[in-house]
């Protein structure tokens, strides 16, 4: 299927309109800032000679009688210049370029009221009628009179545009020997690009701009192919957890659906009704406690615990939960034990004491009668290993001075086979599956203790105990 371009240009094309829009932008861009810059210029020199016209009228007539004023202002000064003459109550006395007695009282012109005041100045009037501005300059006399002078010259946008033919040649010009440029520039440019082959990114020779882009590319391919491993044996455990769940959810449904369906028949003499409403009690607990496990485990593999990591006490946690279990202990004739004075980390407190929960429980369930459960938790200072020394090696994850909290769950059970220490932590796994209805649980702890101990950074080993039975190590950060 052959590729969609609905919106982004080819490279070759970007290049040439970018080339030939930054050209053109330039060209345009030079041109207004420098007429502008030779407008105001000029504009600048015009108003200050304009300024000093005004001043040598001014010069010239106050050396003269007042009541010369008009005909010298007739007589002597003409030209492009206008010259007006003001009284200082804004009659118009004199005006170069129209009759006084049609010509409203000037008094409130901005010029006229500077110069009474300050005794001179130079103002512009934009005319949009015309286009044009109007520049004026006035100075006060020595009777208190005002003469004015005002010149009529293009405004800014008239200059520029008497000045967009020269541009618009230049511009052509311009697009001409940019078209040819980008051209040749374009096809030197992709030459190298065109001839990339991605099957094999890190063998091309190309920009060296474009080395990080190989290299992730090659990146990417390696990554692709590992998560497609990865998504496969995905695939295979989810289908396989899938049908345990499915496995273990039917045997207590089937039970509780065969009693229940007893029960609302009236098939159960009334002395077997407690019998019955408990074992339905008992296979609801355990479904209740494989829902549980299975929703505990989705959190911890979408690593969407919402606990804030907060510092826990794991000695205070196992002491609470050895509380817990004390009634389940008391019924299987097993003895726990919780050793330790300092045992400090930081974590969440509900997935700590699910973890020492999980552990003990089957340190019980998993004995015998007169046997013992011992949790011993302390703090162990951690060797310094050199980096790239295997598993052990610091990552930066823990400093080695802060040392590591180790806490050790002991039994006097059957023990795991040394086989098995490796599979205890599957999913639904059982050592021992012919007992896996006496005994109870769902098959989900220790895979919900592994899931713990990684959250909390850690690491589990399964030792055998002195007496024949496990150890379970588990070694995690210290606060």
């Amino acid at each position: 299927m052959a590729l969609k371009h609905l919106k982004v240009k080819s490279l070759a094309d970007k290049i040439f309109t970018s080339v030939l829009a930054f050209t053109l932008g330039i060209i345009v861009a030079l041109a207004a800032v420098m007429t502008t810059i030779y407008y105001v210029s000029y504009e600048h020199d015009a108003e200050a000679e304009l300024a000093a016209s005004a001043q040598d009228a001014a010069r010239y007539l106050n050396a003269t009688p007042s009541a010369d004023n008009e005909p010298i202002l007739e007589a002597q000064f003409s030209g492009l210049t206008r010259y007006t003459l003001i009284a200082p109550d804004g009659t118009v006395l004199y005006d170069s370029a129209a009759d006084t007695t049609g010509m409203d009282n000037h008094a409130d012109r901005p010029e006229v009221q500077q110069a009474a005041a300050s005794g001179e100045a130079v103002t512009m009037r934009y005319s949009e009628t015309l286009g044009t501005d109007t520049v004026y300059a006035a100075v006060k006399l020595d009777d208190g009179s005002i003469v004015r002078l005002s010149e009529t010259r293009h405004s800014l946008l008239s200059f520029l545009g008497n000045m967009l033919v020269p541009v618009l040649v230049a511009l052509v010009v311009a697009v001409v020997l940019v078209f040819v440029l980008s051209r040749v520039l374009t096809s030197r440019i992709m030459k190298p690009i065109d001839a990339l082959d991605f099957a094999n990114p890190l063998d091309n020779e190309i920009y060296e701009e474009m080395d990080p882009l190989l290299t992730r590319i090659d990146e990417q391919q390696r990554q692709l192919k590992q998560q497609n491993a990865e998504l496969a044996q995905a695939e295979n455990l989810r289908r396989d957890f899938s049908s345990n769940v499915s496995h273990e959810m039917k045997t207590p449904l089937q039970v509780i659906s065969g009693y229940a369906e007893l029960m609302k028949n009236d098939m159960v003499q009334p002395a077997d009704r407690q019998k019955f409403a408990a074992l339905i009690y008992d296979e609801a607990q355990a479904m209740r406690s494989l829902i549980t496990d299975v929703l505990t485990l989705s959190r911890l593999d979408e690593a969407a615990f919402g606990d804030e990591a907060t510092p826990v006490d794991l000695v205070a946690t196992a002491h609470r939960v050895a509380g817990r279990l004390e009634s389940f202990a008391a019924g299987q004739g097993v003895s726990v034990q919780v050793e330790g004075a300092c045992a400090l980390i930081r974590g969440s407190e509900t997935l700590a004491e699910e973890m020492l929960y999980n552990l003990i429980e089957n340190g019980i369930r998993y004995n015998h009668p007169g046997g013992e459960v011992v949790v011993s938790l302390g703090m162990e200072p951690v060797g310094v290993v050199a980096a790239g020394e295997g598993a052990a090696a610091w990552v930066g994850a823990r400093r080695p001075e802060a040392g590591e909290v180790v806490v050790r769950v002991s039994d006097t059970g059957s023990g795991i086979p040394a086989d098995m220490r490796d599979k205890v932590f599957e999913r639904f796994f059982r050592v021992d599956k012919s007992r896996s209805k006496e005994t109870g649980g769902t098959g989900l702890g220790l895979a919900i203790v592994k899931h713990a101990v990684i959250y909390h950074g850690g690491t589990i080993e399964v030792e055998e105990s002195p007496t024949g039975g496990t150890v379970f190590v588990l070694r995690l950060p210290a606060a």
